[in-house]
């Protein structure tokens, strides 16, 4: 072999190490874990989803309490996470396999952090999560008349939506813009509106959360499920809040801290005699 063909063979070795370290999965399978869950709640579900498989290659048993790194705990629920990064993406197929997947593994629902996800997932791919409904039961009622009217709701719309440079005319409104339209329907009495506002981003995001991220650094208390009862119970439709606020309970939604618990057990309260006197 010559020197010149000694250095092209040199070369298309070395250019075939590089794609295969390139190729190659980089860190620790907690390292891709984390990253993977940073991603989700910064929205970047294709970035997540990357992260989550390489963490699933490296380490495929799900477990409870398993540990990290030196003196760190956690629950390790892959397939709980891939289902959530697939919805966000928009694979849905992938994210009722990857949701049956943790459902057969069981480590989901034993854990304190993975149960109210599951719940709130099987919920949204699967309407009930008994597969009785197309849609989620809080979501089946009889719309009732609106109270400000369209030009007023069209302004509103736009206030909201101001701060976190959406558009006017966008088609795609993040779950915390829906929520935050909500809450200010809501404080002008428009519950009807507002509980479209709710439903829609609970599709969008189904786990509620304290303080959870939503545009850049702002956090906000998201608790979507005790607004929707809260939406049909002054609208009277008292089944559908009792639906809403049995998946607020099961879902454990609202601490017992939360300024918001003394108005869930008033709903509840008012929603069980309502239903009895039927």
């Amino acid at each position: 072999m010559d020197a010149v063909a000694g250095r092209k063979l040199a070369l298309r070795m070395h250019i075939l190490l590089l794609s295969i370290l390139l190729s190659t999965p980089t860190g620790t399978w907690y390292e891709h874990y984390d990253r993977g869950l940073r991603l989700i709640q910064d929205g970047q579900a294709t970035a997540a989803r990357a992260e989550l498989e390489a963490a699933y290659a490296l380490r495929s048993k799900e477990q409870l309490q398993v540990a990290a790194r030196p003196q760190v705990y956690i629950d390790y629920l892959p397939h709980l996470y891939l289902a959530i990064a697939s919805q966000m993406s928009g694979d849905i197929d992938s994210a009722r396999k990857h949701l049956a997947k943790a459902e057969d593994s069981g480590v989901a629902a034993k854990s304190e952090v993975g149960r109210p996800l599951l719940v709130a997932y099987q919920l949204l791919l699967r309407g009930d999560a008994s597969g009785r409904y197309g849609r989620p039961a809080y979501a089946v009622y009889t719309a009732k008349p609106t109270v400000i009217s369209d030009a007023e709701f069209k302004q509103l719309r736009q206030d909201v939506m101001a701060p976190y440079n959406i558009p006017p005319d966008s088609k795609s409104t993040p779950w915390y813009a829906r929520y935050e339209l909500g809450l200010e329907l809501e404080r002008k009495g428009d519950y009807s509106r507002a509980l479209g506002e709710f439903i829609e981003a609970v599709a969008l995001r189904p786990n509620p959360q304290q303080r959870a991220r939503m545009y850049g650094m702002w956090l906000i208390d998201y608790y979507p499920y005790f607004h929707i009862a809260r939406s049909h119970v002054r609208l009277e439709n008292w089944q559908s809040a009792k639906n809403a606020l049995d998946i607020s309970q099961k879902v454990g939604e609202i601490p017992t801290t939360a300024p918001e618990f003394p108005e869930l057990l008033a709903l509840q309260q008012e929603t069980a005699k309502k239903l009895a006197e039927k």
